[in-house]
């Protein structure tokens, strides 16, 4: 099956779900990696949709946390640190030697910053999208999400509207998701990166939020800067915090831009 089958459980191949359920032919091995890691309460389906955004080289992995989706049996307990240095540990099977983009939004922002740091400069990603989330060393809330009662967890999601209407509309399923997602904004809640860390000299970093996030405005990401050496390029996008499914396009460009030169270098000394 090549680089398209999930080199640990923490990884999910979206070609290779798709193709799958269509019947289309996969590549036998794609020739670079987008990586994306899921936002609180996300699960490896949810940024499917841009897969038809991408080119056919492109291989195209998202992060499969604990407690949802196909691993809703494992506990959600662990930190953002602690889920970043698992997706570490099993990346340079996945990569197999190839060039890879990161990218990020909201918790998942927090997650793929941690990856960076973790990772050696070999092994470190083309460029990186942070979306949706205030620079590491801000609080990341004011809203003291984590310990808010069902009633007004419950109104606070249908303001952020992120989570699927036919969850909201059912006790059933939101007794499943509550304490799984009640948890993931702990998680954010408790995650505080310390501003005095080194710089990251790699990757080239793309910050994106939305225009009518209510808890994100520009000064929160441009603050991102303090964690890199480099000029970070960041831009507002029209749209409330889920204002990624409407601008994939935007947000993939800075990461393919930065592969095909590199895919194309890997094409010519491999012909």
């Amino acid at each position: 099956m090549g680089s398209l089958v999930s080199a640990s459980r923490w990884f999910s191949s979206q070609r290779l779900i798709t193709g799958r359920i269509s019947g289309q032919q996969l590549p036998e091995q794609a020739q670079a990696l987008l990586l994306a890691v899921p936002f609180a309460g996300g699960n490896e389906h949810v940024y499917r949709p841009w897969l038809e955004l991408l080119p056919p080289w492109l291989d195209f992995q998202t992060v499969q946390l604990p407690g949802r989706g196909r691993r809703f049996f494992e506990p959600n307990d662990l930190s953002i640190e602690q889920m970043a240095a698992a997706i570490v540990a099993g990346l340079p099977t996945l990569l197999a030697n190839r060039p890879w983009v990161l990218f990020g939004h909201s918790m998942g922002a927090r997650i793929a910053f941690e990856i960076l740091h973790l990772l050696p400069t070999p092994l470190q990603p083309a460029a990186v999208v942070l979306s949706g989330a205030r620079a590491p060393f801000l609080p990341a809330t004011t809203r003291d999400v984590a310990k808010k009662d069902r009633t007004a967890f419950i109104q606070l999601l249908r303001e952020m509207n992120g989570t699927p209407a036919e969850i909201l509309q059912n006790d059933e399923l939101l007794d499943l998701f509550l304490p799984m997602l009640q948890r993931d904004f702990a998680h954010v809640e408790h995650y505080r990166s310390a501003p005095e860390r080194p710089l990251l000299h790699q990757p080239n970093c793309f910050v994106f939020g939305g225009d009518q996030d209510p808890d994100i405005n520009q000064s929160h990401l441009v603050a991102w800067q303090q964690c890199f050496a480099e000029p970070i390029a960041v831009q507002l996008l029209t749209g409330d915090h889920f204002f990624i499914f409407g601008h994939g396009q935007a947000l993939l460009e800075p990461l393919l831009q930065a592969l095909q030169p590199l895919v194309s270098a890997r094409s010519q000394t491999t012909a």
